[in-house]
């Protein structure tokens, strides 16, 4: 069946046909456990409605298959019962290793499950007892504070998730480093991104405040605060700016046209993949390890200078 041995053509044919005759298929888990190799990979995933991990999963697939894995998904949607049922999955199925893009620091049974079993590498997210591959939040945080005082605003907003995990913390240190830097008090705002009417009062009294420039922890939490200045009359840009993170697809279209820091999801997957082959033929004894790997801004149409002010002011040295 894989083509190696001593046979001839004739035979070779007699055994496809009757393969394709009795619809066979190998029996993997059987295969794995006589050449002791697993070539799954289990994929940990916080919640596929927000478009940044349905295009991580989309790239960790293609990337698994490059290197001769297959990839198993776990959707915990903020549930840390469904990431233990996940993980239980990937240890009966003899995972290789486990790739976290989701997992709040909080949750502490994951790591009582699998470490020392399989490797663990955190993608997007951080860790103190697994490989880490993280964009650099911080640099993302800055560059989206300077193109906004850049342009001249003066009253500016962190609207940040309710989950505080690292990546959001070094976005929002990032932001805030800039904007005390440039002599501004920065706003921060705990975003209700899941409860319209929350997010039109948060964003209300915001612009009610003054602010006319807002960042967001991520892209997702971006559009909707577009949606919510639409019901409330409030106009992008010339109002209220308004910068993301991430760069999702969504965020490239002309109807929403959002300024964004972008994160280079194929890079965070390659690299994400490699790291976990290289854990996995080193073996658990060595220290974790952690990488960064570089973001950009992407402008587009959500930002612009304040109406009272050119785009001449205030721009930073």
């Amino acid at each position: 069946m894989h083509g190696s041995g001593r046979f001839t053509p004739e035979t070779a044919a007699q055994v496809r046909a009757a393969i394709d005759r009795l619809g066979f298929r190998p029996n993997v888990l059987a295969r794995q456990l006589v050449q002791q190799r697993s070539t799954t990979v289990g994929v940990v995933v916080g919640a596929l409605d927000n478009p940044i991990y349905a295009e991580l999963v989309m790239q960790f697939e293609l990337e698994a298959a490059k290197h001769g894995f297959h990839a198993m998904f776990c959707n915990t949607q903020g549930d840390e019962n469904a990431e233990l049922a996940g993980l239980g999955s990937y240890l009966d199925y003899r995972s290789a290793g486990v790739l976290f893009v989701s997992h709040p620091p909080g949750w502490i049974k994951a790591r009582q499950m699998i470490e020392g079993r399989i490797p663990a590498v955190f993608v997007t997210c951080d860790s103190d007892w697994g490989d880490v591959v993280r964009c650099d939040d911080e640099t993302g945080g800055r560059i989206a504070a300077e193109h906004l005082i850049g342009l001249g605003h003066r009253r500016l907003a962190y609207f940040g998730d309710t989950v505080d995990d690292a990546s959001n913390r070094d976005r929002r240190h990032g932001f805030e480093h800039v904007v005390r830097t440039a002599g501004l008090t920065p706003t921060v705002v705990t975003w209700n991104r899941y409860r319209a009417f929350d997010r039109d009062r948060q964003a209300q009294e915001a612009i009610a405040d003054g602010i006319t420039a807002i960042f967001t922890t991520d892209d997702y939490g971006a559009i909707e605060l577009l949606e919510a200045a639409d019901r409330l009359h409030v106009d992008v840009p010339a109002d209220l700016s308004i910068v993301g993170f991430d760069d999702v697809i969504m965020s490239g279209l002309g109807r929403i046209g959002l300024t964004t820091v972008r994160q280079p999801k194929r890079l965070l997957a390659e690299t994400a993949l490699v790291t976990l082959i290289e854990r996995i033929k080193r073996g658990p004894d060595s220290p974790p390890i952690r990488q960064t790997v570089p973001v950009e801004l992407v402008i587009r149409a959500s930002t612009a200078p304040p109406k009272h002010l050119t785009q001449t002011q205030f721009r930073l040295s």
